[in-house]
């Protein structure tokens, strides 16, 4: 907290954690949507000072802080909970002084999760007409001194700050661990189910002083009174994976669509064996992994009953775009011959008379033909036999060898997938590509029921017109 105070009294100009404001009016519903979206701002760009009283430069501007200062905390934060909904946000009021002028600062906490304007921020401007400071659903950040709508980059480092909030706080236990007493003992008690009836857990002693503090350890927080950490990277640590899917469900708000963006799918994507969701949510990450992103996403699929494999690919066939019909072209061929026979008549009865079909049509009946002589897996994938594959600068890996080894594919798809979060857009087909050979093995296990479902959503129905994209489609 020192050091934040010390940055805010000598700095010249406002920044992505110092705000200055020179006034402040309780009675003005402007002053108050616009302190609440710096706020909001603040804490989800990891915390930061609003100090009353000082200009743009950082001088003082002589106003009273009176007014502030006689504000009540938890009123404050009620009319937080008013725009935002039941957070959990943290800030403290400071009385400071600087060239002998009294000031009022706020002091923000972090959020772990993003807040999420639930209302409007309107406020009256004069000649009946209103103003916006911010709109349902929109989330701010700090960008500079601005407080402006979030980006995909800006949950990115959301994500990033919790997770080395909680890698450092493992370290912070081990070491408490291993400096116990000789003879202390660490023992793991199974957790109830959430939809079970709640258990007593047995109580457990990590060491022999008989005046240690009791410590109840349970995700639930409302129940917790203490928390476990080790430094080996366990399932444990990834939970905050699972979070990360519960946010995106809080932000969309039963939408569809996957909220946090592109980059974050992958950054899920790569640790996908420790997310532990509902059939709804799988459905959506599989939906958003094959429909909005073209990515990787063939694992959701294992885990999902047929009926939710074969509407995405009805949705691909009834309302294609041209990286649609190349997605459901390579997983038809994932599929089989059966498949790829089907889909390519039904192509042909809608295209055969146009003067320039899709590519994605000509290119199936190319692909038909090389199924005759390739793994499926590889004329899906669009990669050759002796394709060398490269990540992070390791080894070169020969495709070859990898078909013989699902689990290196797995590895490798969770390597590559990391690259892209970080930014390496140029990972994104490498992703996909080695998505088929991880997990179409499982996945054409499947491919009889799977083909029998979309023919029966599909029924009589043709294929849509086009649509144009403006992005790659292969």
């Amino acid at each position: 907290m020192a050091d934040i105070v010390k940055k805010a009294l000598t700095a010249k100009r406002e920044s992505k954690h110092v705000e200055f404001k020179q006034s402040f009016d309780p009675n003005s519903g402007r002053a108050w949507c616009e302190l609440i979206k710096d706020l909001a701002a603040i804490a989800n760009s990891g915390g930061g000072i609003i100090v009353f009283g000082l200009d743009s430069q950082g001088n003082p501007t002589g106003e009273s802080s009176e007014k502030i200062a006689s504000l009540d905390p938890a009123d404050i934060a009620n009319k937080i909970s008013k725009y935002t909904g039941l957070v959990d946000f943290g800030f403290e009021i400071h009385s400071l002084e600087k060239m002998g002028n009294k000031l009022i600062a706020f002091i923000i906490q972090q959020t772990s999760i993003p807040l999420v304007f639930e209302k409007p921020g309107t406020y009256d401007i004069g000649g009946n007409e209103q103003r916006t400071a911010f709109s349902v659903g929109t989330v701010y950040f700090r960008h500079g001194a601005k407080s402006e709508p979030g980006t995909s980059e800006d949950i990115r480092q959301v994500i990033e700050r919790q997770l080395e909030h909680i890698r450092k706080s493992w370290i912070k236990g081990v070491r408490k661990v291993v400096q116990a007493p000789q003879g202390s003992q660490i023992v793991t008690v199974q957790s109830a189910s959430r939809n079970a009836l709640p258990v007593l857990a047995t109580h457990v002693r990590a060491v022999n002083d008989p005046n240690a503090i009791p410590v109840r350890l349970t995700r639930d927080p409302a129940l917790a009174s203490g928390s476990f950490v080790h430094e080996e990277v366990s399932d444990g640590i990834f939970d905050e994976i699972n979070n990360v899917v519960d946010a995106n469900r809080v932000l969309a708000r039963g939408q569809k669509h996957f909220f946090l963006g592109q980059s974050v799918y992958y950054r899920i994507y790569a640790e996908r064996q420790h997310v532990h969701q509902s059939e709804e949510t799988l459905a959506l990450l599989l939906r958003n992994g094959i429909v909005d992103f073209y990515a990787p996403a063939f694992y959701w699929a294992i885990a999902l009953p047929d009926k939710f494999i074969a509407e995405i690919l009805a949705e691909l066939y009834l309302y294609p775009t041209n990286r649609h019909g190349h997605n459901l072209m390579r997983i038809a061929v994932l599929l089989g011959q059966g498949f790829c026979d089907w889909l390519f008549a039904k192509w042909h009865a809608r295209w055969k008379n146009h003067a320039q079909p899709p590519s994605f049509y000509r290119t199936l009946k190319e692909r038909m033909v090389d199924m005759q002589a390739s793994d499926t897996r590889l004329v899906a994938a669009q990669l050759s036999a002796t394709k060398k594959i490269v990540v992070n600068g390791e080894e070169p890996i020969a495709v070859k060898d990898i078909l013989l080894k699902p689990h290196l594919a797995a590895t490798l798809v969770s390597k590559v997938c990391m690259r892209v979060f970080q930014g390496y857009k140029e990972y994104t087909s490498l992703a996909r590509d080695l998505d088929y050979l991880a997990h179409g093995p499982e996945v054409q296990v499947r491919a009889s029921a799977i083909i029998k479902a979309v023919i029966k959503i599909v029924g009589d129905r043709k294929a849509g017109d086009i649509i144009e994209i403006k992005e790659s489609e292969t």
